[in-house]
């Protein structure tokens, strides 16, 4: 069994409630064990006082054990515990002395009741101390008290096997505890770590959605100064994903487009324009043709939009999606035949991304109202989508956008396109 097993099957044990009621409820019984077991000695020895003291213990600890087991173990009781364990110490140096080694044993006997405490270090370091003192001063004095009886050989050898059985048990019992212990810091410590690491991932997930929804925001605000309507990036990326999907079922895509690609991929298309806020609005919406100039000045959006990514996401985002964000807003005007711009790439130097974005973004921009232009059928659309294969766009990734073309169709009639 590992030691995560054992942690889990003692979990119970460690509750503090739970461990402080069996704890205190040994050290109750093992003092009633203990008391029970020289009554008869004293008795024996005519030792009546200490008989009387013992038969006393016993009922007491019968009490505490029962208050132990009823109700949450107060510190009183481990008081008491302690007074009780000195005073017996204290008539057995007088009555019967150091003969029997009850020395050893009672100092044990009585820091027991304030191992309990073991979680609260201060206060069971103060109270053991204080009983440890009490003892080794009551050893001390002990030469000058007076034995009232002298035990004989037999009598003393049977106090002492009682003793080092006794003893033999708080040894195992300290090595319980202290396994007990150990687990229990150790739970502590790793439910510490898991409840930060909850407190850190809520407020990373509060973060991200946060920049989410103000990245969407942003291009939502820039997406209606250039169209009619503000479900631009709703469809694009509605596309995307459906051609990410069907892509991933062809040879040439089905290693790179994983579900986690395909999430990120979706994720980051709605910033593909993000760059454009940079554009004047005169140019943005102007009805007629743009003069060099002005083309130039909207080519400018690719390079802007990387820009804005890197400056937006670069400190809370991982490195994976702020890459694609990045490359789908440079990128997604490059043509196939490296006739596009900002960087005139070619085929596969064009991120995937980036060629997937493309085919979406123009294909949207076909079929919709511009300030420049009327919308086209969605035969029109398509057809010039089919003839751009191997110029403008992936050829592979056309075959897949036309074998979309009914859902497509659908979705844009369901959509009153």
């Amino acid at each position: 069994m590992n030691l995560e097993n054992l942690r889990n099957k003692m979990r119970p044990l460690l509750d503090t409630t739970m461990r402080s009621k069996i704890l205190a409820a040994f050290a109750a019984s093992f003092a009633f064990i203990y008391h029970f077991s020289f009554m008869w000695v004293f008795y024996s020895l005519g030792v009546l006082p200490m008989f009387y003291f013992n038969i006393g213990s016993v009922l007491l600890f019968v009490v505490i054990d029962g208050l132990v087991l009823s109700l949450k173990p107060m510190f009183f009781m481990h008081v008491i515990s302690f007074v009780e364990v000195v005073v017996h110490q204290i008539l057995a140096e007088y009555y019967v002395g150091s003969q029997a080694d009850f020395h050893f044993f009672i100092l044990l006997m009585g820091m027991i009741p304030f191992i309990v405490f073991f979680d609260k270090p201060k206060p069971s370091f103060f109270i053991g101390t204080i009983s440890c003192a009490l003892f080794v001063g009551i050893e001390i004095i002990a030469p000058s008290m007076t034995p009232v009886f002298q035990l004989d050989p037999r009598t003393v050898s049977i106090i002492r096997s009682i003793n080092v059985s006794l003893f033999a048990i708080v040894i195992l019992a300290l090595i319980t505890l202290f396994t007990l212990f150990v687990l229990f810091v150790e739970n502590t410590r790793i439910s510490e770590i898991n409840e930060q690491a909850k407190k850190i991932q809520s407020q990373n997930e509060r973060v991200i959605s946060m920049q989410n929804n103000t990245i969407i925001g942003m291009a939502n605000l820039v997406e209606n100064r250039d169209v009619d309507t503000g479900e631009h990036i709703k469809r694009t990326s509605f596309y995307v994903k459906l051609l990410a999907e069907e892509a991933r079922k062809t040879l040439e895509y089905k290693e790179v487009l994983t579900d986690k690609y395909i999430a990120l991929l979706v994720k980051a298309a709605p910033m593909h324009d993000i760059g454009k806020i940079v554009v004047p609005d005169a140019i943005l919406k102007k009805p007629g043709k743009l003069t060099l100039d002005e083309f130039l000045q909207i080519q400018r959006h690719t390079v802007e939009g990387a820009r804005i990514v890197h400056e937006v996401l670069d400190d809370n985002s991982a490195p994976e999606y702020i890459k694609m964000a990045s490359d789908i807003a440079l990128c997604h005007h490059e043509k196939w035949n490296g006739s596009g711009y900002p960087q005139q790439l070619a085929n596969f130097d064009i991120p995937v991304c980036a060629r997937i974005m493309a085919i979406a973004d123009v294909f949207d921009a076909l079929v919709s109202i511009r300030c420049y232009k009327d919308s086209l059928s969605c035969e029109e659309a398509f057809k010039i989508i089919q003839t751009s294969s191997g110029t403008h766009f992936d050829p592979v990734l056309v075959d897949c956008f036309i074998k979309l073309r009914p859902k497509i169709e659908e979705y844009l009639k369901e959509n009153h396109v």
